[in-house]
C-alpha cells in the first residue's frame, strides 16, 4: 500500500445548530482521511456534528463507531475526531483524563500501519493577566508531563490548535511569554516535528485573525520524527473561514504511509 494520508484540523468555534449544519454541508464534500475539529461544546450544534458524522455515507458503513468525542461538561471545549478508517481510542487518554477533554486520542487503523492521533485544544490566554493565563500554563505543563511519561508511539500526529506560537513568528506580538514559545520548541525533544515548517521554512501563513485583522499562526500539525520524510503537502485551507463558517482557516497535512 503507497497511499497519502490525509488529516484536516479545523477550529470550528462552538457552532450554533444553524452554523454546524452548514459546516457539516462543507465538510462531508471534503476528501480527507480523518476531521480533527477543535473549539467543541457540549450543544446542539457539536452533537449534530457528531450524529451527522456516524450517520452520511461518507463513511464506510460498517464504521459506525468512527467517532470519538468526549464531551465538555457546563461551557467547556473539547476535541472532536471523526474517521473515514477503524478507529479506536488511544492508550494516551488514559495519562490524559485530567487535561479531557481539550485533549482527544485516537488510533487510526490505515492500511497496515496503526496512526496515533493527538488532537488538542490549548486554552487561550485572553486578555486577563491572570486566571486564564494561568490555566493556560498549567495545561501546557500538565500536557507536557504526560508526553514525558507516555510510551512513544509511531507513527504519532499531534495536531489541533495550540493557541501558541513559534518564537520567529511575523510579526512579533510583544506579549507572548516563554512558556508559550517553549510549548512549541519542546515538543522536539518528544520526537515531534513542525510539518508545516518542514516543508515551508520560511512562508508567512496565517489560521487565526484577530478583530483588528493582526494574523497568528495557532494552528499546527507536529508529526513523530521518523514520518517527516514521508509529509508530503502541509497547508492552510482558507475556503472555510472565506465562506465564514468559523474564523479560523483549517489545516490539511497529508503523508505518504504504505
Amino acid at each position: 500500500m503507497n497511499k497519502n494520508f490525509s488529516i484536516l484540523t479545523w477550529n470550528i468555534g462552538g457552532p450554533s445548530l444553524e452554523r454546524a449544519k452548514k459546516q457539516f454541508q462543507w465538510l462531508e464534500k471534503q476528501p480527507f482521511d480523518v476531521f480533527v475539529l477543535t473549539e467543541c461544546k457540549n450543544s446542539n450544534g457539536c452533537l449534530f456534528l457528531e450524529t451527522s458524522f456516524k450517520n452520511k455515507n461518507m463513511f464506510p458503513k460498517n464504521n459506525a463507531n468512527n467517532v470519538i468525542f468526549p464531551k465538555p461538561s457546563g461551557n467547556g471545549y473539547g476535541v472532536l475526531i471523526a474517521s473515514k478508517h477503524k478507529i479506536a481510542p488511544s492508550p494516551f487518554a488514559d495519562r490524559v483524563n485530567f487535561l479531557r477533554p481539550r485533549v482527544n486520542s485516537a488510533i487510526i487503523s490505515y492500511g497496515n500501519e496503526k496512526i496515533e492521533i493527538l488532537g488538542v485544544y490549548t486554552p487561550s490566554r485572553g486578555s486577563e493577566k491572570n486566571e486564564r493565563r494561568q490555566k493556560k500554563k498549567r495545561f501546557i505543563g500538565s500536557f507536557l508531563q504526560a508526553l514525558e511519561k507516555a510510551p512513544v508511539h509511531s507513527p504519532r500526529i499531534l495536531i489541533g490548535d495550540y493557541n501558541v506560537l513559534e518564537p520567529n513568528h511575523i510579526p512579533k506580538y510583544p506579549g507572548f511569554e516563554k512558556w508559550e514559545y517553549d510549548f512549541y520548541c519542546i515538543l522536539k525533544n518528544y520526537q515531534l516535528q513542525d510539518a508545516f515548517r518542514h516543508l515551508h521554512p520560511t512562508t508567512r501563513a496565517y489560521s487565526w485573525f484577530g478583530l483588528t485583522g493582526r494574523p497568528y499562526r495557532y494552528d499546527h500539525c507536529f508529526v513523530s520524527t521518523d514520518i517527516l520524510p514521508l509529509v508530503d503537502k502541509c497547508y492552510y485551507f482558507h475556503e472555510p473561514r472565506g465562506l465564514k463558517l468559523s474564523d479560523h482557516s483549517a489545516l490539511v497535512t497529508t503523508i505518504k504511509i504504505g
